[in-house]
């Protein structure tokens, strides 16, 4: 049983009726999006969030993952591994990318319904769900070879992180020493020490 119980008509109330983002769907970029189509994304969100995100999250706390510092890997519970296959075998994810790199036109309000579900069952598993994100920006900023980047990311499932901080900085990101020096092929080589501070 999870804890999770989420208000599924209260969000359509509040997106469909209140704020009338149904009004923008099956236009510009969200051409390919019907009404139908979101109500479907924030169903099948829901059934997964009450149901194996929310159980994984107890799951998860009870039996955190594990790090070995001989093989350099970290064993995560199964339950999660799990739950989060089901989240991203729903598609939600691809709300959050645009149609060139395999997404799907929505508006952010319907974006942030969807990630309320799934915050609210289990946080840890919406940030392994950042590679998508991730690929998005990727995309939309990148030279031709890092569009290419992001189209194999997404292809792959792959996650992300974000490497921000570091051992003496901490939160404050401006204390930062680390550099990055481009390398012939197009690399980085990084001096200093960086955190992965989100997915690691």
């Amino acid at each position: 049983m999870s804890h999770y119980k989420s208000n599924l008509r209260d969000l359509e109330f509040n997106l469909f009726e209140v704020f009338r983002s149904d009004e923008a769907l099956g236009k510009g970029p969200f051409h390919e999006m019907d009404l139908d189509t979101a109500k479907s994304f924030l169903e099948q969100t829901e059934a997964v969030a009450t149901n194996e995100l929310g159980e994984s999250f107890v799951s998860a706390d009870r039996n955190p993952p594990v790090y070995d510092p001989k093989t350099k890997t970290v064993t995560m519970p199964e339950e999660f591994k799990s739950a989060y296959q089901k989240l991203w075998d729903a598609e939600g994810w691809r709300l959050e990318i645009p149609e060139e790199i395999g997404g799907i036109g929505a508006p952010p309000s319907l974006k942030w319904a969807v990630a309320e579900l799934v915050l609210g069952a289990n946080p840890a598993i919406f940030m392994y769900l950042a590679g998508p994100g991730f690929a998005a920006i990727l995309h939309e900023l990148g030279n031709e070879a890092q569009k290419h980047a992001a189209q194999i990311s997404v292809d792959r499932g792959w996650g992300a992180t974000m490497v921000l901080t570091e051992p003496d900085a901490g939160s404050d990101v401006g204390a930062g020493t680390t550099k990055a020096f481009l390398q012939e092929d197009g690399s980085y080589h990084i001096e200093g020490v960086k955190r992965f501070i989100t997915s690691a």
